[in-house]
């Protein structure tokens, strides 16, 4: 609690009535001081009671319509506070605006109640340019006593959020070699027989073999009881892992390489939540994993990465490191090497030493932070999982590398790739939003270097990119052939 102005003069008042009586030796002053310093204790004691009752009493609630929006977009909050009696003194209830969002002035988010009033409510618009789940979960109450002596600031404790989610690209396309494809992480089976729900396979009873087991179609048209087996489904580990370097930032703001695979990797949870299995994240950004998560499958698991999701961003470098990304793969130094076969130039000299070094490849490779996520992700498996990488295509040794761990170590290996051929410096001109398509000889090498990754076992490639690009660009390579 504490004093305000008013009260501050009329203890200076006391103070000066009651030096005034011992300097002049006269009573009155001194009686007039003793009766004023009477009183103001006497305010004090009565705004306490008043505070007191104001804390325990007062109630608030706030809500936010709608509760989820995108970045950018405004959103209504209203505060709704309430007494079960009246107070003899003023009251004013502030909802405290979260740091992320852009909110009115003070005056304009708070109910005041005058003496007499119980209920009170205000509505204001508020704009969100920042993704993530938002919180208005405080109030401050400012109370002051009957006669305006003293103040008091006390908290109240609400709970409304808001849910911002960053600006989402249009037509989205999922696909491979240009063909659309459906869902990607749908129903698994376990390979183990018995009581289920995915029909497996018919076989002659056998005793021991329940009533309820037997297919009797299958018996009436064989004129032999027949068991029809199901397989149990079970649950797999989702092992996202998900490429945040500055090389996801090309293209336009709202539909960059990372917003398209921000999109899928937000399908991929919620598809992962629908079969209740476990789920784990790693982000990975141009030096080192930024964000570690699971594996975990509760309820608040999914929730925890689609926030994270929502509020990812590139890190800062403007690009990846063309020599620590491109490193020259043994196989394909190799072949270089034959071709200097016969060359006795100086040149020839000088890069062949180069091409037969396999050391500095691996470790070139194995330093990098996508291979060591990937390979992260890997070791906590138990082989019924589904490990899921989400990059470009702009570092084709490393993700290939990547990936080849992946097909060793896990049961299933998915991996969505951004073209850059759609995105780079050179499709500048031809916006993502048009349709822009970059050249038709990008495509054609990306779409080798997909079907590579999809020749190692147990992996499944995909092309993620605008839906017009696609269209454009397979139309060019066939025009091409």
């Amino acid at each position: 609690m504490l004093p305000t102005r008013r009260w501050a003069a009329l203890a200076g008042v006391a103070c000066f009535l009651a030096v005034y009586a011992v300097v002049l030796d006269e009573p009155t002053p001194l009686v007039a001081a003793c009766g004023l310093a009477a009183w103001l204790v006497v305010a004090q004691v009565d705004a306490v009671g008043t505070m007191r009752a104001v804390d325990r009493d007062l109630s608030a609630t706030v809500s936010v319509d709608p509760t989820s929006v995108s970045v950018g977009d405004r959103a209504a909050v209203t505060l709704t506070a309430s007494l079960p009696e009246a107070v003899d003194a003023p009251v004013r209830v502030e909802l405290v605006a979260p740091p992320s969002v852009n909110a009115p002035e003070r005056p304009r988010r708070t109910v005041a109640f005058d003496p007499g009033d119980t209920e009170g409510s205000v509505t204001y618009s508020v704009e969100f340019p920042v993704a993530g789940r938002i919180a208005f979960d405080e109030a401050a109450v400012d109370i002051e006593g009957r006669a305006g002596l003293f103040t008091e600031t006390v908290t109240l404790d609400l709970d409304a959020r808001c849910l911002v989610e960053p600006p989402a690209p249009d037509g989205i396309h999922v696909g491979r070699g240009g063909e659309l494809v459906g869902a990607t992480f749908g129903d698994h089976a376990s390979d183990q027989t018995g009581p289920g729900h995915v029909p497996h396979e018919t076989r002659q009873y056998l005793p021991g073999d329940t009533l309820s087991q037997v297919d009797w179609k299958t018996t009436a048209r064989m004129n032999h009881p027949y068991i029809r087996e199901f397989e149990s489904e079970s649950d797999y580990l989702l092992s996202l892992v998900v490429d945040c370097g500055s090389h996801m930032n090309r293209g336009p703001t709202g539909r960059t390489m990372l917003s398209y695979a921000r999109e899928v990797a937000l399908g991929l949870v919620d598809a992962a939540e629908s079969h209740a299995d476990p789920v784990s994240a790693q982000f990975v950004g141009d030096a080192a994993t930024t964000w570690e998560f699971g594996p975990s499958s509760s309820s608040n698991a999914y929730q925890t990465v689609r926030r994270r999701l929502l509020s990812i961003a590139p890190t800062a470098s403007p690009r990846r490191p063309v020599g620590a990304s491109r490193p020259v793969a043994p196989e394909d130094a190799r072949k270089r090497s034959r071709r200097l076969d016969g060359d006795d130039s100086a040149f020839a000299e000088t890069l062949r030493p180069y091409l037969k070094d396999g050391e500095s490849y691996v470790s070139r490779v194995s330093d990098r932070p996508l291979f060591d996520a990937v390979k992260s992700a890997c070791s906590r498996s138990d082989r019924q999982d589904h490990l899921v990488l989400v990059t470009d295509d702009s570092a084709k040794v490393e993700t290939y590398e990547a990936v080849v761990v992946a097909s060793k170590r896990t049961s299933q290996t998915s991996v969505f790739l951004t073209p850059t051929t759609f995105f780079d410096d050179a499709a500048e001109g031809e916006t993502v939003e048009a349709g822009g398509a970059g050249d038709a000889t990008g495509f054609v090498a990306f779409e080798e270097f997909r079907k590579r990754l999809e020749r190692l076992p147990n992996v499944t490639a995909y092309e993620v990119a605008p839906k017009g690009s696609i269209e454009l660009a397979t139309g060019r390579a066939t025009a091409a052939e």
